[in-house]
């Protein structure tokens, strides 16, 4: 029961660990090409995390959407001298105290009844001449940076006529609704005291205005207001106000009137100010008049025509919506994420490639050696020698200090021809950029001695990491076993120890990939390439002066161990061979002079 539990809680195991094979005793292979592009990339992705890091927290990208709804019945919009503020003139000279005409402002308020009545109210807003901080006001209740001296200045806006302060316009309905609110401006015949309190001007005479009609041929009513433009991309500053001057109607009493309904939206904007991935709206209504939302008509004037100019200022039935948010922290990490995904995939590409081709160069040249001539035989030599005796006890402590003493002096120059044959046994496969446009051109171009080395060398590693190989040689290993041992002798070596791992000092078995990896290790750091470690070599030499001293006694060794041995030496090059041999060969001369030496003296 806990063995089956066991078995299913592995089952499940979403933590498992992935089995790879090594390279240079690391699970990844890795170049100083593949190092330096990584710096490159990590120093580029690092300037670019950082600008959208600083964007992120300075609140730079921002994201919108926006939404028009339409409403027969559109709710109420409030105006007031903390949102909204607009101004009247007569295009004339001194209007505020010699009006050609009069100019009124009425809130008017329609209720229709279930029966079909309507219920009219009017009331009277009252004017007086504009102030600059009135203006001033509305913008600073917005929260922008931005005055209107100039333009207040320039265009002689003291002269001329706005709401009396704490003023309140109400703008509801439409003509179909219950409660219809609407503001009427209307340009009449000038009368003295007839506005209110706020503004008692006395009216130009008849002369004046009919040399001022004469002169321009036409009256004009100007009708400024402060308005705003929404940027909901911009991530600061997305509201502007401005002083719209475009407005004017011209008009001739009697003979030309001029009628204009003037709309205006409610803008509903919603600002999420949150930079996680939760929501803190902070919502801003605001009050605009759109290019588009206005109508005007021109009538032909009659001579009971008591209204000279007339416009209506009414609520759009059309309602903006804009919901604006930051980038979230989360986001942030996505798009980095992806970014960093991209760039590992498009510069990766080249740079795997070259560590692939690196890789597979460096594991051909440690698993075979290259040569032009693949059918050359190298014919071997051996030199038998006179079987020597025991050594009495003292001269073999003298020869281990003796053998220490020629192993230094002949190391020196045999340590350097040994490193010489080594290499000229093999011309391994280089890493150029050659061998790299022939594997990305499939071998089009370049197609020489070297790459083909190196297809050579693909097609065998392939062969021999193929599945069915690699169980075919477990299962020649077994039946080589079976050929060798004797059933008890297979349960005895089934059973042998496992190889024990300590922590002092480990003896291991002297190879030729050490010889190489040192070779590649003094290359890359620049020194000198023959100060290597002479105690291999030295165990090379030893080893072979064993077998070959084996090989030689016929009396105490079996056959079969002999057969080994010379099918070992055999497979030592002629060249190394003979280094080997020449090596032992100098050993017993020094030490025989040494041993006449020893004996002259006792």
């Amino acid at each position: 029961m806990i063995n089956s539990l066991q078995k299913t809680l592995e089952q499940i195991d979403i933590f498992g660990q992935t089995i790879t094979l090594n390279m240079n005793k690391n699970a990844n292979y890795t170049t100083s090409f593949g190092g330096c592009s990584s710096v490159l990339i990590i120093c580029f992705l690092s300037i670019l995390f950082f600008s959208n890091i600083s964007d992120f927290f300075n609140r730079a990208n921002v994201f919108y959407d926006s939404q028009t709804t339409f409403s027969n019945d559109p709710n109420q919009l409030q105006m007031n001298d903390e949102n909204a503020m607009f101004a009247l003139s007569i295009d004339q000279n001194n209007f505020t105290t010699n009006p050609f005409f009069n100019i009124s402002v009425e809130q008017r308020i329609h209720t229709r009844s279930l029966d079909g009545s309507l219920n009219k109210t009017t009331i009277q807003i009252p004017l007086q001449p504009c102030i600059l901080d009135r203006f001033n006001q509305v913008v600073q209740n917005s929260g922008i940076d931005l005055d209107f001296n100039n333009e207040y200045h320039y265009l002689g806006m003291n002269n001329w006529l706005c709401p009396a302060q704490n003023y309140s316009f109400q703008l509801e309905g439409t003509y179909s609704s219950e409660i219809f609110k609407f503001i009427k401006i209307v340009v009449t015949e000038c009368q003295n005291n007839s506005n209110s309190s706020h503004w008692n001007p006395q009216c130009a005479n008849e002369q004046e205005k009919n040399d001022y009609l004469k002169k321009e041929g036409q009256f004009k009513l100007q009708f400024f207001q402060i308005n705003t433009m929404i940027n909901p991309q911009q991530p600061k500053d997305y509201k502007t106000m401005y002083l719209d001057s475009d407005m004017y109607f011209s008009f001739i009493p009697q003979k030309l009137a001029r009628l204009a309904n003037i709309y205006y939206r409610q803008y509903i904007v919603n600002n999420d100010e949150s930079l996680l991935n939760y929501k803190q709206i902070n919502k801003e209504e605001l009050i605009i008049r759109r290019a588009e939302d206005f109508r005007d008509l021109t009538e032909l004037g009659r001579d009971t025509d008591n209204n000279f100019a007339t416009l209506y200022l009414r609520r759009s039935p059309f309602t903006e919506s804009i919901n604006r948010s930051y980038l979230k922290f989360g986001n942030l990490l996505s798009y980095l994420g992806g970014f960093m995904q991209i760039s590992k995939l498009i510069f990766g590409f080249f740079i795997a490639f070259y560590n692939r081709t690196s890789m597979l160069i460096e594991l051909s040249n440690k698993l075979y050696d290259f040569k032009e001539v693949t059918n050359k035989t190298f014919l071997r030599k051996i030199a038998k020698t006179n079987q020597r005796g025991s050594l009495p006890e003292e001269l073999s402590i003298l020869s281990k200090k003796l053998q220490n003493l020629q192993t230094a002096d002949l190391n020196k120059a045999e340590w350097k021809q040994f490193i010489d044959k080594l290499m000229e046994r093999s011309q391994p496969i280089k890493l150029n950029i050659k061998i790299l446009i022939n594997q990305m051109s499939c071998g089009y171009f370049f197609n020489n001695d070297n790459s083909e080395f190196f297809n050579k060398a693909m097609l065998k590693i392939n062969s021999e990491l193929d599945l069915h190989n690699i169980l075919h040689q477990l299962q020649e290993i077994t039946k080589l076993k079976s050929v060798l041992l004797q059933k008890p002798q297979i349960i005895l070596f089934n059973f042998s120890p496992k190889p024990v791992i300590t922590l002092g000092y480990d003896h291991t078995v002297p190879t030729r990939l050490e010889v190489a990896d040192d070779l590649n290790k003094q290359s890359y750091i620049k020194a000198n390439a023959y100060q290597l470690n002479e105690d291999l070599f030295t165990s090379l030499q030893e080893a072979y002066k064993i077998v070959t001293e084996e090989m030689e006694d016929s009396n105490n060794i079996n056959p079969c161990q002999k057969s080994i041995n010379f099918k070992l030496t055999k497979q030592i090059d002629s060249e190394l061979g003979k280094l080997l041999k020449n090596a032992k060969m100098s050993f017993y001369k020094i030490f025989e002079t040494h041993n006449n030496e020893i004996q002259v003296n006792s």
